[in-house]
């Protein structure tokens, strides 16, 4: 695996961004203002204070050349503790 791609085996949104950005060398104003986020909106996304809704996945996910999907769901959709309800939910329902 390349270098630029080890942000990928982050655990969250927010330190997988922080390490592609530091991994690019680029500052944080810099992609802040690119992907039209404010650098204190950006900042509290990277030290895990905000989470990414669906707009910003999709303008963070541009800049870095990633699936939006990666950023929303970094373990996974399916390891959703929602996702994993539901579903349980649907099975019995389609049983019946």
């Amino acid at each position: 695996m390349a270098k630029k791609d080890n942000f990928k085996n982050k655990k969250t949104a927010g330190s997988m961004i922080k390490t592609f950005r530091m991994q690019s060398d680029i500052p944080q104003d810099v992609m802040a203002l690119t992907c039209g986020i404010s650098q204190a909106n950006f900042s509290a996304i990277e030290n895990e204070r905000r989470e990414v809704g669906p707009k910003v996945a999709l303008r963070l996910a541009a800049f870095m050349g990633v699936n939006p999907a990666l950023l929303l769901y970094p373990g996974g959709y399916e390891a959703q503790p929602e996702f994993k309800e539901v579903q349980r939910k649907a099975k019995i329902t389609r049983n019946i």
